[in-house]
C-alpha cells in the first residue's frame, strides 16, 4: 500500500509540475485588427509612456515597427525628430496599469501552501496588463483627429513564473494591438497625404 501511494504521489508532483508556466492572452480581435491603410509616406512620431510603468520604454518602437509593418507609413521617425520633419505628426500619450486578482490570489497561495505544493503547477493566477492611450494626428501643426484607444492582455500563471518570462510577451502584444488599431482607426478617414 506504500509503494501505491508513493507512486501516486511522485506522478501527482510530476503532473503539477509539467503545468507550470504562462500564458498571454490577446486583446479580443487582435488578428483581426490587422489593417493594410497607406496613411502617408512618413510621419514623426512622439511617444509619452511614463503612464505605462509595465511598459519598459518600449512602446514607442513597437507601435513604429506596427505602423511600418502595417504598411500605413513608409517611414516612421521615432524617437529622433529628422532635420526636415514630415508634415505629419502622430502623438501617443499612454496610461497603464496591472489589474492582479488579491483576494483570490491570497486563497489560492493558502490552498498551495495547505497542499504542501503540489498543485503547483496548477492553480492559475492571473493579471490584466491595461492600457489607454489618447492618440492625436497633427499636419503642419494642425490638429486632424484626435482618438481614444483602450487595450489589454490577460496573463495566466502559475506560482513560481517569472515576471521577467511573460511581461515582455504581454508588452509587445498589448503594444502591437495599440499599433494595429491606430492604423484602423487613421485609416477610417482620409488624411490627406503627405
Amino acid at each position: 500500500m506504500m509503494f501505491l501511494f508513493r507512486r501516486l504521489f511522485c506522478a501527482i508532483l510530476i503532473l503539477s509540475l509539467s503545468g507550470c508556466g504562462w500564458k498571454v492572452t490577446p486583446p479580443p480581435g487582435f488578428d483581426n485588427n490587422k489593417r493594410e491603410n497607406k496613411i502617408a509616406d512618413q510621419v514623426f512620431l512622439k511617444v509619452n509612456d511614463s503612464g505605462v510603468f509595465w511598459g519598459g520604454g518600449k512602446l514607442g518602437e513597437i507601435v513604429r515597427d506596427t505602423l511600418v509593418e502595417n504598411g500605413a507609413f513608409k517611414e516612421v521617425y521615432y524617437p529622433v525628430e529628422p532635420r526636415n520633419p514630415p508634415p505629419l505628426r502622430l502623438t501617443i500619450d499612454a496610461k497603464g496599469a496591472v489589474d492582479e486578482e488579491i483576494g483570490l490570489g491570497t486563497v489560492k497561495s493558502i490552498i498551495i501552501g495547505a497542499l504542501f505544493f503540489i498543485p503547483v503547477g496548477i492553480i492559475r493566477f492571473n493579471k490584466d496588463f491595461t492600457l489607454e492611450a489618447d492618440v492625436s494626428l497633427f499636419k503642419q501643426n494642425k490638429e486632424m483627429r484626435t482618438f481614444k484607444i483602450k487595450s489589454s492582455t490577460e496573463i495566466s500563471h502559475t506560482m513560481f513564473s517569472h515576471a521577467n518570462e511573460y511581461e515582455p510577451e504581454a508588452r509587445r502584444i498589448a503594444f502591437k494591438d495599440l499599433g494595429n488599431k491606430i492604423v484602423a482607426e487613421l485609416g477610417k478617414a482620409p488624411q490627406g497625404g503627405e
